[in-house]
């Protein structure tokens, strides 16, 4: 859909009236309430403040009967009506639904505090004014469920591990570290950590924003790496994984559903895949393409036959209703593969049926060499090269975006600026599915930055396929070069991830020193040194699969039980809307057109 199409579609949607009917008589919708809750949530005697929200509730002919609920949190940046299409479609499948603006966010009050103790606390509260019988909400207190996109999904899992209430959570898009998602690599991704910075201002005539001063004072921190160990305390509180002791202490932890895109450079995926396999409770976990946020968007946007969507439905009906379904007996995990459109399924966290180990084996005279799988010893060689240029880079919203669509043309490499590593042709595929490691013996010295990439390089063209990239600064207050000038190994941890490398290509990789995704500091080294010999040896590890999956669809199986004749595919995943591709830089725009757009229709 053309981008005029797009903005034309928002703006023609008028405003309706803040209390309405469904056409089917399935739901009612109230647009101007207000959650009621303490501006200090350690202070019982604070300033109670009213959050913006709104609110499906089922029809029913029998003034008794009670209902599951879900509460969704606004995302950064949007506001309570983000939600209205999926809310209305769980309203009619007997849901109250209530969605509400995080503090500091367009007209609510408050500051915004990036998921710290007020907002779950906001969560929790939106919880209390459900179940106040002066509300008169026909709401069934065991079966409580919390949700959201981005913010709203790390502030999802934070109130769910901290109130026993909630029986089920799904979180899109979400983090549970928010240190490790921020700073990967002891290296924060400016790219992403701007846009967030800037979405948070106030935008004149649509939001009044209102952001915390220890936003800009922690913004900085990581910006010039200073006052580190009080930026992840304060990263620490605000982590989901903080509280996995406690949640799983409970008879009944919360049921989690979580959903994540592999392109997904500001909450990626991998301490993910480290909570849930401590998580006592029941999950599942499905990956898809796309940036941060676009794995869900095209059910934002009234898309009903949207793969998570359709999985969160199926999640909460089970763990709300008791539905039997059978999404709790599907394989738990599933992916997308990014090259091949494919989605496929497995019973467990770490699917890999092997570590493939690659020798990193420099030539003389080149600025790189032959990534071999034989274990001889390395060539003893130093290689220096320049980082005040690239040889690669992340790409920024739009290389996340092209997914491994994006390709570099090695016969423009300017070798003075990295190392390049290619295998022998491939006579089999390689099946990548986790997370890539490079192992590397360095000349350490204090913010000295390295970036690997990966790539699949046609040999008949020169041009490589983007597969994944890992990002690492090197600080001596974090353990890294505390003797400058000493050789030091360092582990560059690949972000994870699943591509087919096909056969007749070349697996390639790039060792580069500067990407403009990412700060640079002020005293970083104009040079780095590798040091190849058989003391050092370097290595690249790929966890693979041997044979491609099936997808496990939880929706197909239970439709084909039920004699619907709707086969199991693991290869569509619908894209109505922007489906799996809304650039989020469109954000504060769309900011703008959910306010506009979202009253039900």
């Amino acid at each position: 859909m053309a981008v005029a199409t797009i903005l034309f579609s928002f703006f023609a949607i008028s405003t309706q009236a803040s209390e309405k009917i469904s056409e089917d008589n399935l739901w009612v919708y109230d647009d101007d309430i207000t959650v009621p809750s303490l501006l200090h949530p350690a202070d019982p005697a604070s300033e109670v403040i009213y959050l913006p929200a709104n609110v499906f509730v089922p029809t029913s002919d029998d003034p008794s009967e009670r209902f599951p609920a879900i509460i969704f949190i606004s995302s950064w940046a949007l506001n309570e009506h983000e939600y209205a299409p999926q809310a209305e479609l769980l309203a009619a499948n007997g849901y109250v639904v209530l969605s509400y603006t995080a503090r500091g966010f367009y007209n609510s009050p408050g500051q915004i505090t990036t998921a710290g103790v007020e907002d779950y606390a906001d969560a929790s509260s939106a919880i209390d004014y459900l179940l106040d019988s002066a509300n008169g909400y026909p709401v069934d207190p065991d079966n409580i469920g919390v949700s959201g996109i981005s913010y709203g999904a790390g502030i999802a899992l934070l109130t769910g591990f901290t109130d026993s209430r909630v029986k089920a959570i799904a979180a899109m898009s979400g983090w549970v570290d928010l240190i490790d998602s921020l700073w990967a690599g002891n290296t924060p991704n400016s790219a992403w950590i701007n846009l967030l910075i800037a979405s948070a201002q106030p935008i004149p005539f649509i939001a009044s924003n209102n952001p915390s001063p220890e936003i800009e004072a922690n913004y900085m921190n990581m910006k010039l790496h200073e006052n580190v160990p009080a930026t992840k305390e304060w990263g620490y509180v605000r982590s989901a994984k903080t509280y996995l002791d406690d949640v799983n202490s409970r008879e009944n932890p919360p049921a989690v559903y979580i959903a994540n895109n592999l392109h997904d450079y500001l909450f990626q995926p991998d301490s993910l895949f480290t909570a849930l396999e401590q998580y006592n409770g029941p999950w599942r976990l499905d990956l898809s393409r796309g940036i941060h946020g676009s794995g869900e968007a095209g059910g934002l946007l009234g898309n009903e036959d949207h793969t998570i969507w359709l999985n969160v439905g199926m999640w909460f009906d089970h763990h709300l209703k008791g539905i039997e379904n059978g999404i709790d007996q599907a394989a738990p995990f599933s992916t997308k593969v990014l090259n091949t459109g494919r989605r496929e399924s497995y019973g467990s966290l770490q699917p890999e049926d092997e570590i493939k180990v690659f020798n990193l084996i420099p030539e003389s005279g080149a600025q790189g060499g032959l990534l071999s799988d034989e274990y001889s010893n390395t060539v003893a060689m130093d290689l220096q090269f320049s980082t005040l240029d690239k040889v690669a880079n992340a790409g920024g919203f739009q290389g996340a975006y092209a997914h491994t669509g994006r390709t570099l043309n090695t016969n423009s490499i300017l070798p003075e600026y990295g190392l390049v590593f290619t295998t022998p042709v491939l006579s089999e595929p390689l099946r990548l599915r986790g997370e890539a490691k490079v192992h590397l013996s360095v000349v350490a010295e204090d913010k000295a930055q390295y970036f690997a990439y990966l790539y699949y390089l046609d040999p008949q063209t020169g041009i490589a396929n983007w597969v994944g990239h890992a990002p690492f600064s090197c600080h001596a207050s974090e353990g890294c070069a505390t003797t400058e000038g000493q050789v030091e190994e360092i582990i560059l941890d690949f972000y994870w991830t699943s591509v087919d490398i096909p056969v007749g290509k070349q697996l390639m990789l790039v060792i580069d020193g500067k990407d403009p995704d990412y700060w640079r500091y002020a005293t970083t080294p104009e040079l780095n040194t590798v040091v190849f010999d058989s003391d050092a040896q370097a290595t690249l590890e790929l966890p693979i699969v041997w044979e491609n999956s099936q997808y496990d669809d939880p929706v197909a199986n239970y439709q084909e039980a039920q004699g619907l004749n709707r086969s199991a595919d693991g290869n569509a995943n619908s894209t109505k809307g922007f489906g799996g591709t809304l650039p989020l830089f469109l954000l504060p725009l769309l900011a703008a057109l959910f306010t506009l757009r979202h009253r039900p229709n």
